[in-house]
């Protein structure tokens, strides 16, 4: 018999992360479709810890491993009242389908509403069907399609992916 979904939640912890979480982040951005070294990432929590226009949060487990992350960030337009936007939301392969994600992303919309935000952002890849079904499963609106482009401008700019 499997726990209930609480139960299963209860299994772990959200908190922010740590240099010291480099390399889980660095294996579930891999699984994400972002294959990153810890010392990538190591460098990118440089710049986005001491940041208070976004955070990064994980889920850990009673064990200490981390099985997820959420990275939130604030965006402040001059055409628009501005709104947070879920820059990556990943739960390991092995751990998905107990509630972690929901636990995750509640975390960062707590986190835009602290921040002054009336409205949270997600993008999500065309192919990541089960996302898209998670993400309406908690009344976010498919609002509309998108194209990116990008334009490598300097040094580290050549991963156009």
């Amino acid at each position: 018999m499997r726990p209930a979904a609480q139960d299963r939640q209860a299994e772990v912890r959200i908190r922010t992360a740590t240099h010291a979480d480099a390399t889980a982040l660095a294996d579930l951005s891999t699984q994400l479709g972002y294959p990153s070294t810890a010392t990538e990432i190591e460098r990118r929590l440089e710049r986005l810890l001491p940041d208070a226009g976004q955070s990064l949060y994980v889920a850990e487990t009673a064990e200490g491993a981390v099985v997820g992350w959420v990275h939130v960030a604030s965006h402040c337009f001059l055409g628009d009242e501005g709104f947070a936007d879920v820059a990556g939301l990943v739960v390991d392969e092995r751990h998905r389908g107990r509630g972690i994600g929901r636990l995750l992303l509640a975390e960062a919309e707590r986190w835009a509403v602290r921040h002054g935000h009336a409205r949270m952002n997600v993008r999500s890849r065309v192919q990541r069907e089960r996302a898209h079904r998670f993400y309406l499963d908690l009344d976010y609106l498919h609002v509309k399609d998108q194209r990116v482009f990008r334009k490598a401008i300097g040094p580290g700019g050549g991963d156009l992916r």
